[in-house]
């Protein structure tokens, strides 16, 4: 069993991919960018909590989240 705090970072991990992925149904790139940028700093804080969160990002979000750090370079 999770703690608390894991729990929370997991649903927040859900609901920051949840919102990219609407955004970009929406129509809307830079939103759906928004919020990834956000995913990738709640991933960052599981991974230096050693929660291994990895696993929730479907393969597409990682694929957007990978761009976008090539992008950023």
């Amino acid at each position: 069993m999770g703690t608390q705090f894991e729990g929370e970072l997991r649903q927040s991990i859900s609901a920051a991919q949840d919102a990219s992925l609407a955004a970009l149904d929406a129509g809307h790139p830079y939103e759906a960018y928004l919020h990834r940028v956000r995913l990738t700093e709640l991933l960052d804080l599981a991974e230096r909590h050693g929660l291994g969160a990895g696993a929730l990002v479907e393969p597409a979000v990682r694929a957007a989240l990978a761009e976008d750090r090539a992008a950023l370079g």
